[in-house]
């Protein structure tokens, strides 16, 4: 970002910066076992049901890096001062393999893991028309293996320093001439020695003292039918819970310090002097200018606290929690007709529902909540979370009562269409400013009385002229306001669903013998059929925005009608 703030581009050509972060190259030598073992059994209880066990053991232990790299973050230790004996300058609360009560893989190793699994097959009345199955699994997840790597990047090991000082702009040419205590720390050895200076505002990524493996309980029933003239009928229930699942909590975010200096300079005291003197008197005591003097760390301790890097974003000290649970259940009607009488058919309705606290993002070194103290505010409904889910195929031939040259043109052409639609995408509206002043970053603004009794969508169609593209939403000032400073959003994650998606996709094909051994198939492939537009959600990352609420882009994976063909010669 800019250092002088009047001109970002500008900033960027003089190099004239805000912030500037370096890092030493990561390097992986991870070893973990991964043991398991299974037995199953399947019983014939009678000619009509058919009974299914087993059980697996897949104990968990977390990898170790070869080189004993790594740290943990004790807080108990970092609020009584407590430093490190096998780096003796790391900040407060920072322990290593070699510190007491550290293991080498950083967590508690999970050796009796058990997954039982049960199922059933039943046939009621013996004809083989008609079956029941049924079954369920308890089953861990195996070890993220990226997210074992992630402690073993924080300091001295792999350390990303970040220089943001009070006073910008930083000068590319020497950006560590200023805002640090230690100045330019690379290059870094390999193995870093004891007395290892360790940088201020740097990022920390740390497993808890117990973190928990996943672990997701499943369960289904189904009944399929066998209705006559090859046709079959099936509904299933599927249903899932998943325990443990990770995400990333901030371990040094702001602290909102409400009220406004006084002449004397102590109206903010909870802050330290030094950051009371930078406040003039009747100024705020929290701003988004003055977050680093209120991350919760530094105001526990000044001294130590500086050393961790603030915040919920990609580069905040951050502790990796074992403590988000997740749910999905769905049902799927399908019928299908086999191939005979020149068609086959294939059709199924899926009704589902998912809820998260978070979509998994697959490493846990930022803050994807709101509120990381009230994680349950972002209970909501999963980000690919489409409620209805319709598919249809069909391939037919064409075989009229007609013979010679008649039969000869219009008979054995196949046509194979593929019909999709799904109910739209839940979409996340956020504030676009940190009124919470956490600088986390993700707060969502409030939601005016009566403003959700009824449909909040204009029912506007999005355009490709972005000029004359209107809001997807019905007036912002109709329905939101930014929330208070100090508070979070009452509005929920991912309240609202985008636009439906309809896809037409089709195939012509048909051989033409031309001798015993040789004929020519002919083949026109169109994708996209109707040439309907199918667009992605609108932007909602900012209520304040002049493009909130706009859509220009079609769905990820979607395209215009598309036309192939093709010729092949088989001989």
């Amino acid at each position: 970002t800019g250092g002088t703030g009047a001109d970002a581009m500008l900033d960027f050509l003089t190099g004239s910066l805000s912030q500037f972060s370096q890092s030493k190259a990561q390097q992986n030598a991870l070893r973990a076992p991964i043991p398991g073992l299974y037995v199953q059994d399947t019983y014939h209880a009678t000619s009509r049901l058919v009974l299914t066990a087993g059980v697996r053991w897949g104990g968990q232990f977390w990898p170790t890096d070869y080189f004993h790299r790594g740290t943990v973050f004790n807080m108990a230790a970092f609020q009584a001062n407590q430093h490190s004996a096998v780096y003796p300058n790391a900040p407060a609360g920072t322990l290593f393999y070699g510190d007491a009560g550290v293991p080498k893989n950083l967590t508690a190793n999970k050796p009796w893991q058990f997954s039982p699994r049960l199922g059933f097959t039943f046939d009621p009345v013996g004809d083989g028309k008609t079956v029941f199955r049924a079954g369920g699994a308890l089953i861990y997840d195996e070890t993220n293996f990226f997210a074992a790597s992630q402690p073993n990047y924080n300091p001295p090991f792999s350390t990303l320093v970040t220089n943001n000082p009070v006073n910008a702009p930083i000068d590319f040419s020497n950006p560590w001439s200023s805002g640090t205590t230690i100045g330019n720390p690379f290059p870094m050895p390999f193995t870093p020695a004891a007395n290892t200076t360790f940088a201020q505002q740097t990022q920390y990524v740390v497993y808890g003292p117990n973190f928990q493996s996943p672990y997701v309980a499943q369960w289904s029933a189904s009944v399929q039918h066998l209705l006559g003239k090859g046709w079959s009928m099936q509904i299933n229930y599927i249903g899932n819970k998943t325990t443990h699942q990770p995400y990333g909590y901030p371990l040094n975010p702001a602290v909102y310090i409400a009220g406004t200096q006084n002449s004397s300079k102590t109206g903010c005291s909870t802050m330290s002097a030094a950051s009371q003197a930078s406040i003039a008197a009747g100024g705020v005591c929290s701003s988004t200018g003055n977050s680093a003097a209120r991350y919760r760390l530094t105001l526990q301790n000044p001294v130590q606290g500086n050393y961790y890097s603030g915040g919920g974003g990609g580069s905040s000290t951050t502790e990796m929690v074992s403590g988000s649970n997740a749910s999905y259940n769905g049902v799927v009607f399908t019928i299908e007709h086999r191939l005979s009488n020149s068609f086959s058919m294939l059709a199924n309705h899926t009704w589902s529902h998912c809820i998260a606290l978070l979509d998994n993002p697959g490493g846990f070194n930022s803050t994807a909540v709101q509120n990381p103290d009230n994680i349950k505010a972002d209970y909501a409904s999963c980000g690919f979370d489409r409620r209805n889910i319709f598919n249809a195929s069909i391939v037919a031939e064409s075989n009229f009562p007609v013979k010679r040259v008649t039969g000869y043109l219009v008979n054995h052409w196949e046509l194979a269409p593929i019909f999709r639609a799904t109910s739209g995408a839940p979409f996340n509206v956020t504030s676009g400013v940190d009124n919470s002043l956490t600088a986390v970053g993700n707060d969502r603004p409030t939601v005016l009385a009566g403003a959700l009794a009824g449909s909040v969508y204009s029912g506007a169609r999005p355009s490709p002229n972005s000029s004359q593209n209107q809001s997807y939403f019905k007036p912002v000032a109709t329905l939101f306001t930014q929330n208070a400073t100090g508070t979070f959003g009452n509005l929920g994650r991912n309240a609202f669903v985008g636009p439906k998606l309809v896809n037409l996709d089709a195939e012509l094909s048909r051989k033409f013998p031309l001798r015993e051994r040789m004929n020519v198939q002919l083949r026109l492939e169109a994708f996209n059929v109707l040439n309907h537009p199918n667009f992605a959600n609108p932007s909602t990352t900012a209520i304040n925005s002049s493009s909130f609420g706009k859509t220009t882009a079609t769905a990820s994976g979607t395209n215009p009608r598309i036309f192939q063909a093709a010729v092949k010669v088989n001989f």
